[in-house]
């Protein structure tokens, strides 16, 4: 016997993971076991090899910015793995600046595509657009970070924390954002959360460059209650085949560690004990990283991205 579909119901598509994907999911593995470099620099580097060249195309497109997905990008990343495998200093950040070059031109994208959408991105309809530009923006910070790290620059902050900022304006303010743009196209309540992120993460950088436990407990708070809007769409999420259960695995994740989070700022600001550090950075860094990377690996380049697309157009 033979199965058949019911009537109405359309095939499941196989697609394959785009080349680009493949391609530096095996650098970053290869890098892992190989590069001399910290846990934190490992986590980083999925971004540009892999989560950044595959959210790229995804996103509405803006001027010059369409171009860089996929091969453009992580062609660009691929000097990263020289510049922390090298010691701080001009040589290593010199490694860095084909990231920093793209990522400006992602940032200059938004900016001009903001401005020229000046005062309608500000109303409410208009938050995933907003929000894809400010994501762009986010990735000229993120790249920006790299560089001082990789310049070794006396901050008067420890190159942990530099490093990690780097790492978060990746993942949390390019790819989440990103991400929660791209949802909040279909699902109108998620504009709340694409707020929470524009707002949350600039908070939470302010909080660290300040010195500022309340701050930064507020940003965490802020950041962590969005993300968890964001898991819950992944959660929901009408994808079928494995791209659903990737989806909901990253959802998963996302709900473990954005939490994980918000504890352990108000932790800090309340000078109870929790987690130091290292152990964060092993466990809610790796749980958020995984979560977002795996959501834009899995995510369907069709329907959401349409309609954000389609939502951008200026009315008549």
């Amino acid at each position: 016997m033979t199965a058949t579909m019911p009537q109405g119901a359309e095939p499941i598509p196989r697609s394959r993971p785009p080349a680009p994907l493949l391609a530096g999911m095996v650098v970053w593995v290869a890098a892992t076991v190989l590069l001399p470099a910290p846990l934190a620099a490992r986590i980083l580097l999925l971004a540009p090899l892999v989560m950044v060249p595959r959210l790229i195309p995804l996103l509405p497109r803006r001027r010059w910015v369409g171009a860089l997905g996929g091969w453009p990008s992580l062609l660009a990343a691929l000097p990263l793995l020289a510049a922390f495998s090298l010691p701080t200093g001009p040589v290593a950040a010199a490694f860095a600046l084909p990231w920093l070059v793209v990522a400006f031109v992602g940032t200059a994208a938004a900016i001009a595509h903001g401005l020229s959408r000046l005062p309608s991105i500000l109303q409410a309809r208009q938050l995933p657009a907003l929000g894809t530009d400010v994501a762009l923006g986010f990735w000229g910070v993120a790249a920006s970070f790299a560089i001082i790290d990789r310049l070794g620059l006396d901050t008067g902050f420890s190159p942990v924390i530099v490093l990690l900022t780097a790492t978060h304006f990746h993942f949390a303010g390019f790819g989440l954002l990103g991400l929660a743009s791209l949802l909040a196209a279909s699902r109108p309540w998620l504009r709340l959360s694409v707020l929470g992120l524009i707002v949350g993460i600039p908070i939470t950088a302010a909080g660290f460059v300040l010195t500022s436990d309340p701050i930064n407990a507020i940003g965490a708070l802020v950041v962590g209650s969005s993300g968890i809007g964001v898991a819950i769409a992944l959660l929901t999420g009408r994808t079928r085949g494995t791209g659903g259960w990737v989806s909901k695995a990253a959802g998963i994740a996302l709900l473990v560690g954005m939490p994980m989070g918000m504890a352990w700022s108000l932790a800090i600001l309340t000078s109870q004990t929790f987690l130091d550090l290292d152990t964060m950075i092993r466990t809610h860094g790796v749980l958020n990283a995984m979560a977002v990377l795996i959501a834009v690996a899995s995510y369907p380049a069709s329907d959401d991205s349409m309609l954000l697309r389609s939502s951008e157009r200026p009315r008549p």
